[in-house]
């Protein structure tokens, strides 16, 4: 390992911020090797760094990040000591951190990154991605709530006041794009207006979506799906870029439109209102063949390794990385004869 400045080898350690490990450096309160450090201190690992005398750590480790779809009754806290923690459940070989909250009764998208600098940037421009929630509260849902709910939440100071999408998918059930600059506690946000959340789901964060990400799944996030969410938060976005992800929200916003247009007009028509996008009902179509086709006799897939610990919820924790979609092409269908 290369040499690094001795304020980002201890941030790298999680032990706190840079600007913070300049301040203690300044302080003097941290050594190596047994003596003060100069300014602009290049250490490595062999070396010993010391904060008040406590030895700090850098695990050699490959920067990760990962998307998962956490089930409800995990907590996002990463002190051991807190029962099925997120980090405990994940079991993942790496010392990750989750980027964000979400509450433990709360499931859906979450990011954990073993990357500190990446995590911090993240957590602090959180507030600058766009989400999207299904909710479902306590009572039966009224014009009025779903027209003050898309206008709650006061906007960052400088920015312009925007409308979140609502779109209503049952009698107590909606679904809102809380739009970036604006306060995100979707559920204060409810109870502000005299409504409980019983039950809350994440399904996308900015251009990343739950997808075929099973509950208590996880994936690898690739190299332009990170790059995208750190331009977005650090304002570093070019214009093609920016314009794309415009389209993109454009689009999610005129197809919820269109959704709750269907709502209504199938209530009014008496016919049951269905919550299923275009898209996932072709998913479904395509999960419901794939399992016809499926020899009754083909072996049973290998189950991941990256299962929850045993005071976790059970069947969670798996990673669907590696895992082939399923598809309708020749190669999937069902070869086998019956015998005569």
């Amino acid at each position: 390992m290369e040499p690094k400045r001795l304020n980002k080898f201890i941030s790298d350690t999680g032990f706190c911020s840079r600007r913070e490990a300049d301040r203690l450096i300044e302080e003097g309160r941290v050594t190596v090797n047994n003596k003060l450090p100069d300014a602009g201190t290049k250490v490595t690992p062999k070396d010993k760094v010391r904060i008040d005398d406590q030895m700090l750590r850098v695990r050699e480790e490959v920067p990760v990040f990962l998307a998962f779809n956490k089930p409800a009754g995990i907590s996002t806290k990463t002190d051991d000591s807190v029962k099925n923690n997120i980090i405990r459940a994940l079991n993942y070989p790496a010392s990750l951190q989750p980027i964000g909250q979400l509450d433990r009764d709360g499931e859906g998208l979450i990011f954990l990154s073993n990357d500190t600098e990446l995590v911090r940037k993240l957590v602090r421009g959180d507030n600058r991605l766009q989400k999207e929630y299904i909710l479902k509260v306590d009572k039966v849902i009224t014009p009025e709530f779903l027209d003050k709910i898309s206008y709650m939440g006061p906007p960052e100071p400088g920015e312009v006041q925007r409308k979140h999408t609502v779109t209503k998918e049952g009698p107590s059930k909606f679904r809102i794009l809380l739009e970036p600059n604006a306060d995100h506690h979707i559920k204060s946000l409810c109870e502000t207006l005299g409504y409980k959340v019983v039950h809350l789901q994440r399904t996308r964060i900015q251009n990343i979506s739950l997808a075929k990400l099973a509950n208590g799944h996880w994936r690898t996030l690739s190299q332009p799906e990170i790059d995208v969410l750190i331009e977005t938060v650090s304002g570093k976005s070019s214009r093609k870029q920016e314009a794309n992800q415009d389209e993109f929200a454009e689009a999610r916003r005129r197809e919820l439109a269109a959704r709750t247009k269907t709502f209504d007009k199938n209530r009014s028509a008496g016919k049951p209102a269905t919550s299923k996008s275009k898209t996932e009902r072709v998913n479904s179509k395509r999960a419901a063949s794939a399992s016809k086709s499926t020899p009754r006799n083909a072996a049973a897939k290998p189950e991941s390794k990256r299962t929850f610990s045993k005071d976790a919820p059970k069947g969670a924790g798996r990673n669907t990385a590696s895992k082939p979609a399923t598809n309708r092409s020749a190669s999937s269908k069902n070869t086998s004869r019956k015998p005569r």
